[in-house]
């Protein structure tokens, strides 16, 4: 399927490189599996670094090098396998590529609104599947730091477009949107720090909420 919105350039390079771990290196995985302009990316980065390795001169190195290379490879492992691994992760996948969402335990906020909260990780982040019935809109609200958001289901927009089933979004601190669901919408979004809400009513929800 045809993406309009994909994570950065840079964002790509990382996950190529294996220094994206945990949810975001899921939510990367997730839309490269139905970007195959993004998957193509990551296929070249990671050919690039693999030439390169293999274009390096012989030089001589410290006695404990190869104990180093193995740790890293170790945990680069494991960071994969965390995020491969999460009890949640066949479910997305599920959800963005058979449109199966049915028998989840939502948590409804409004009667158009759910939530399932997936994790608090230890950096911080925070991951929910969220769940908007068409016409929701979210009050209006920008960012301490960044959201990221991967579309699994149906469509949202905001004054920037519209985000479809596979777009992966993300925002920050110079963002400020009031997204409406343009259809019943499902999306994984993962957020580093609270939001922060910005409309007439923003002091109170932001006491009430964060």
């Amino acid at each position: 399927m045809s993406c309009n919105h994909h994570p950065s350039a840079q964002a790509l390079i990382q996950y190529a490189a294996g220094n994206v771990a945990g949810l975001q290196r899921l939510m990367i995985k997730l839309h490269c599996k139905v970007c195959s302009g993004c998957q193509s990316a990551v296929d070249q980065f990671e050919e690039i670094g693999g030439a390169t390795l293999d274009n390096l001169s012989d030089t001589p190195v410290a006695a404990d090098s190869f104990a180093q290379i193995m740790s890293k490879i170790h945990s680069m492992d494991e960071a994969v396998s965390v995020a491969d691994e999460q009890p949640y992760a066949q479910m997305i996948e599920k959800i963005l590529t058979r449109g199966v969402s049915d028998k989840l335990n939502w948590h409804w906020r409004t009667k158009r609104f759910a939530e399932i909260i997936l994790a608090n990780e230890a950096s911080g982040e925070e991951a929910k599947l969220i769940y908007f019935k068409k016409g929701m809109r979210v009050p209006q609200h920008t960012h301490t730091d960044k959201e990221y958001t991967l579309v699994l289901k149906g469509a949202f927009a905001d004054d920037s477009g519209e985000y479809r089933r596979g777009d992966y979004v993300c925002k920050s601190a110079l963002d400020e949107h009031a997204p409406r669901a343009t259809s019943d919408c499902i999306c994984l979004a993962i957020t580093t720090s609270p939001l922060k809400f910005t409309g007439t009513f923003g002091p109170v929800l932001n006491w009430f909420l964060n």
